[in-house]
């Protein structure tokens, strides 16, 4: 059976193959067969410390995955990775598409007690507006939005867009808690979902469970439908060093974690471990600085992507060939926007090339400033590899480890940096794809992939709006505004006594209990 796509680009997985995609991933885990239970901590062993858990404030991957525990959105993504409501019933769209009116579920309690209202949604809507780079492509196109009465808000366009529904599930914090943090980040985390803040410290969050939670009635869902909080509470803790992170879970210290890929053999056969290889994945970028600098000059990017052979950088990441995928597409193989569009400048790995383009730019052995997170996964093994293939051509490249959130941090100076490597996972639309735009990491502020990306964000027919998605990948691999290496994959290790269906590209620990 074939997946299909709807109007909007769903991508929706045939019924029968989602319950023996979701069957398989229970049985590899052990928990096809088991009775979840009550009770324990479940013990998270991170690798980076966020920067930030306000939802509104673009958190890191690691502050996204630790606060969707404790906030949810009006949609979720289902386990096709199609939109799905959580705190709304659903929604209605007037004839001319440009007025959404949104239900939400009555009686959903906040973390302090209050009642879930509309104010509360529109509040929360407005904020990420403001201050998220996605919401503020949504509302450059909205005229207004606001509570019709207690339990429905509406949200009027000035235009049709393709960027409701996703964007439809920012976080959404009680008004009073916004009022507080103004245009800063929040300083009372509440929310609604299963899980409540407990204790936020440098080196561990920990996380209880909300009693008062009121869970959505169908089964299920990816990071929606029914969530059950099984484990009375959720220790996150930063390990940053792999060797140490791996003897916390052998020694039982950690549940769950992400494994070293040259562990993999290893760790698979211990016999008080469970493992399993996370795909989709990541997609490995080295972002290059478009705004200052040396990659101001398109013919050095393009000198830089003609130098590189992706699969030796690719194996220094993660070492097992079962890790890794060479692949040009911006998106995975497992989304139905998946193209090879542009693939014949991928991977030129063409040495001759790149010195011709190296004197057409006219360079002189100025330094790359190239920034790498040494706490991050695979970026301080991606980074030496890139600096070895670039040297070989010609450039003289001056390589910064340093740890990710100053990484984060500096990142947003274009007067301190040429390059630096990080990853990406799935994104609601690929047309938030930040790095392709002037706002973005890189500021790619080329008015070629303004317009391709404007087209697809007011463009609602999915097939068009793959066949500009192509025209963004043609481009792209012509222009290079940053490096894309191919795919990695997470090597999730847990111990035995961890069950749940971890069927999504990112973990959640509702629906999860330990058997001890």
């Amino acid at each position: 059976m074939e997946p299909t796509h709807t109007p909007l680009g769903r991508y929706v997985i045939p019924c029968s193959l989602g319950f023996v995609l979701a069957l398989g991933v229970l049985t590899a885990f052990g928990g096809a067969g088991e009775t979840p239970r009550n009770g324990g901590t479940l013990r998270v062993g991170m690798i980076a410390e966020p920067p930030t858990l306000d939802m509104h404030w673009d958190p890191e991957d690691s502050g996204q995955l630790i606060a969707g525990h404790y906030v949810e959105g009006l949609y979720t993504q289902g386990l096709d990775y199609g939109r799905i409501p959580m705190l709304a019933e659903g929604h209605t769209v007037s004839d001319d598409g440009l007025v959404y009116t949104i239900k939400l579920r009555r009686g959903v309690p906040f973390h302090h007690g209050q009642e879930l209202t509309a104010a509360d949604a529109v509040a929360s809507l407005q904020r990420s507006g403001r201050l998220r780079a996605s919401g503020r492509r949504l509302f450059q196109r909205v005229e207004s939005v606001k509570a019709l009465d207690k339990y429905t808000v509406q949200l009027r366009l000035q235009g049709k867009t393709a960027l409701v529904l996703p964007l439809l599930g920012t976080a959404i914090y009680p008004k009073e808690v916004l009022e507080e943090a103004g245009e800063g980040q929040i300083r009372t985390h509440i929310g609604t979902g299963p899980f409540k803040l407990a204790e936020l410290q440098p080196g561990r969050v920990k996380l209880v469970r909300f009693e008062a939670y009121q869970a959505r009635g169908e089964p299920p869902n990816g990071y929606g439908g029914g969530k059950t909080a099984w484990v009375d509470t959720l220790l996150f803790r930063y390990i940053p060093d792999d060797s140490v992170r791996m003897a916390a879970l052998e020694s039982g210290d950690v549940d769950i974690t992400w494994g070293t890929h040259e562990a993999y053999d290893r760790l698979k056969a211990h016999p008080d471990l469970k493992v399993q290889i996370e795909k989709p994945g990541n997609k490995f970028v080295t972002m290059l600085n478009k705004q200052k600098g040396l990659f101001t000059n398109m013919k050095l990017r393009q000198a830089a992507l003609a130098a590189l052979d992706m699969e030796p950088i690719l194996q220094a990441a993660v070492g097992h060939p079962q890790f890794y995928r060479l692949d040009s597409s911006l998106s995975f193989q497992e989304e139905p926007w998946w193209t090879d569009a542009g693939r014949e400048l991928y991977n030129q790995n063409n040495p001759e090339k790149a010195k011709r383009l190296l004197t057409e730019a006219g360079y002189q052995g100025e330094p790359v400033r190239y920034m790498a997170a040494h706490d991050g996964v695979a970026q301080h093994r991606v980074a030496p590899a890139t600096k070895q293939q670039l040297e070989a051509v010609g450039f003289t490249v001056e390589l910064q480890l340093m740890e990710w959130s100053t990484l984060a941090r500096l990142r947003r100076n274009p007067d301190l940096w040429d390059a630096h490597t990080v990853w990406w996972s799935i994104t609601p639309d690929p047309s938030f794809r930040g790095s392709l735009r002037c706002d973005g990491s890189g500021w790619n502020c080329d008015p070629d992939f303004a317009k391709l990306l404007q087209a697809m964000e007011t463009e609602l027919q999915f097939e068009r709006r793959y066949r500009l998605w192509q025209d963004i990948h043609r481009l792209f691999w012509d222009r290079v505004p940053f490096i894309q290496y191919g795919d990695t994959f997470w090597l999730t290790v847990m111990r035995k006594h961890v069950h749940g269906p971890f069927d999504m590209s990112w973990w959640y620990f509702w629906n999860v209990w330990l058997d001890k």
